[in-house]
């Protein structure tokens, strides 16, 4: 789907492109809310600022909790307004939906919209039908919400693909490190275990962009773009791995921890270390633009990988096999030139 964008150097700060994509949001919903001559086009526009986030994902399920709940609070309201027609006292109509609407709130906190459609529709006096009020605020939801989802997909969108491939370097970087960690001893399990979480939590920012460049385009994502497609799941196993491989090293004494470092010393800081850099320079390079890379490349990055068999310890074998078969997997998806897919 075609965005719309600027070759200006400012526009690259994610604050200024989602300032932009505030007011352009606000703006429409103004234009739409006079269009449609709503007596209250100030609700269009306060949804259209709560609904319009910096990815389509977080837009998505800003403005389905504003319309499912704005929906609920409109249809109980017509109870309370009935009540009213037929001269029961205020506070008691309304008491009598506001209890149960506060328990689904408690329960499904995402309702809570429902509460203040109620109040809107109930409380505030109006001069017209009483039963229109409601309908009036479902309306101004659901040009808030429409015209947000709209801004979300074609105003400076953020390119979930390059934030994804920028987040999978940044995981590797991560999985460098505390393989460099693990091998020199410079650090106890702890602090791994900390910085495993740190990587983790880099690996969750991968699947949240590779979820938002799903919903970009209605072809599937693993026909438009399955190294994108395949990436959280590769690298979640090659962090998986690289908790284990640290883990074997670590768990030594002292006295023998000397010996495995020894064992490990070149698999990890030489070949090892080339085929990571390679990584890592793909997924920035795919940062930038898709631009795919010839197999031959990649062949002979795996070809230089370390084998199993110079090692002495028959856990440190096991693990690095674990963790080449995982990185030749990760090198061989990175060095698809999957590009004439799309």
């Amino acid at each position: 789907m075609p965005t719309f964008s600027l070759s200006v150097p400012w526009l690259g700060n994610a604050t200024v492109r989602q300032t932009i994509r505030l007011l352009v949001s606000v703006a429409l919903a103004g234009l739409v809310a006079q269009l449609a001559h709503l007596q209250e086009p100030g609700w269009a526009l306060i949804t259209a600022v709560i609904v319009t986030q910096s990815s389509i994902t977080e837009t998505m399920s800003s403005g389905r909790y504003q319309l499912v709940g704005t929906l609920i609070g409109a249809v109980v309201s017509v109870i309370t307004i009935t009540l009213i027609v037929f001269r029961f006292p205020l506070w008691f109509s309304f008491g009598v939906v506001f209890i149960p609407l506060a328990v689904l709130a408690s329960w499904r906190p995402n309702t809570r919209m429902a509460l203040v459609t109620l109040m809107i529709a109930t409380l505030f006096p109006t001069q017209d039908d009483p039963y229109l009020r409601p309908v009036e605020r479902v309306l101004s939801i659901l040009f808030g919400v429409s015209v947000s989802m709209l801004v979300s997909y074609v105003v400076l969108h953020e390119q979930a693909r390059r934030e994804a491939f920028r987040n999978a370097a940044a995981t590797v970087r991560k999985i460098v490190t505390i393989l460099e960690q693990a091998r020199t001893g410079a650090c106890d399990w702890a602090t791994i275990q900390d910085m495993n979480d740190e990587c983790a939590a880099s690996l969750r920012k991968v699947q949240a962009a590779v979820e938002e460049a799903r919903r970009e385009r209605w072809k599937p994502l693993e026909q438009r773009d399955p190294m994108l497609a395949d990436l959280p799941k590769t690298l979640r196993q090659l962090q998986m791995d690289t908790l284990i491989v640290a883990r074997a090293i670590m768990r030594s004494p002292p006295t023998e921890h000397q010996v495995i470092t020894q064992d490990t010393n070149e698999a990890l800081r030489a070949a090892m270390r080339r085929a990571f850099d390679w990584i890592i320079s793909r997924c920035e390079k795919e940062a930038i633009a898709r631009s795919g890379e010839e197999y031959r490349v990649a062949a002979g990055v795996i070809s230089a990988l370390p084998t199993e068999d110079g090692q002495t310890d028959e856990i440190i074998r096991f693990v690095l096999t674990i963790l080449r078969t995982d990185l030749i997997a990760l090198i061989r998806l990175l060095g698809d030139d999957d590009t004439e897919r799309s």
